[in-house]
């Protein structure tokens, strides 16, 4: 059982701000022995995270290195040029993990205005189209070396939260049946795709409750409107990215899987 989940020799591109998600996947594939390479917009991930991670390396030479790039994805050929970068980090890329999710509330106003910290255009080009064209990128090398992990991440708002995120719907779900149709274009690559939403994370409750202390206090909220409501915790993400990541996962592809 061990040796199928052993990522050595494997190098995962992680696009997407630090968050309590991104730090479980990145700390768990490590520990597989993947080395990660964190595509960072917003000049999130402290150095001392990545200082641990390659510091573990060094007690355990079976874990794997990780490294930060900064980067805004903010056209076509910066992205091209990033993804090349990433490539020379560690010789390669084999898993590419999208964590550009949306935690704040983007309501759509009737009367045409777009509430929310993005317009429409700029959200667009942050978690859709810079998504797309890394997937591209990607892509070329999977295909050279016959094998590769695409995963999307996405938020699963509760229904107490639906009309909040209207325009998270919009720019992410769509990412939902394109999975499902490159999946089949690609397959033969032995190049897996597969979408991950996420219900509740730490980040998305407070992200929707600016005025709250502490998740607890967040989480007491949200529950006196729904006392269903439960958090995914990271380590459930990460648990379930190794497993579409690892051997195990070859014969999944086109999925949306849905955790609680």
């Amino acid at each position: 059982m061990e040796a199928v989940f052993n990522l050595h020799q494997r190098v995962a591109l992680v696009s997407g701000p630090m968050s309590s998600t991104v730090a479980s996947i990145t700390m768990g594939l490590t520990r597989l022995g993947a080395d990660c390479i964190l595509l960072d917009p917003q000049n999130s991930v402290p150095q001392p995270f990545i200082n641990q991670i390659n510091d573990s390396r060094e007690i355990n030479d079976k874990f794997g290195r990780a490294a930060v790039i900064a980067t805004d994805l903010s056209t076509a050929a910066v992205i091209k040029d990033v993804i090349g970068r990433a490539s020379q980090v560690f010789g390669g890329l084999d898993i590419f993990i999208d964590a550009m999710v949306i935690n704040h509330p983007t309501p759509l106003k009737i009367d045409g205005g777009i509430d929310g910290i993005e317009g429409l255009d700029l959200m667009l080009e942050r978690h859709l189209k810079s998504t797309l064209v890394l997937t591209q990128g990607v892509l070329a090398f999977f295909k050279s070396r016959k094998r590769g992990r695409i995963i999307y991440l996405l938020n699963d708002p509760p229904p107490t939260k639906k009309k909040e995120d209207v325009l998270v719907c919009a720019v992410r779900s769509g990412l939902i049946p394109f999975a499902a149709a490159l999946a089949k274009q690609i397959n033969e690559a032995n190049i897996t795709v597969n979408t991950l939403s996420l219900a509740l994370t730490e980040e998305y409750i407070l992200g929707h409750d600016l005025d709250s202390k502490s998740i607890k206090e967040a989480m007491e909220k949200m529950k006196l409107q729904d006392s269903s409501l439960r958090i995914t915790e990271p380590d459930k993400t990460s648990q379930v990215v190794s497993f579409l990541a690892s051997t195990l996962g070859t014969s999944i592809t086109g999925q949306h899987l849905s955790l609680s």
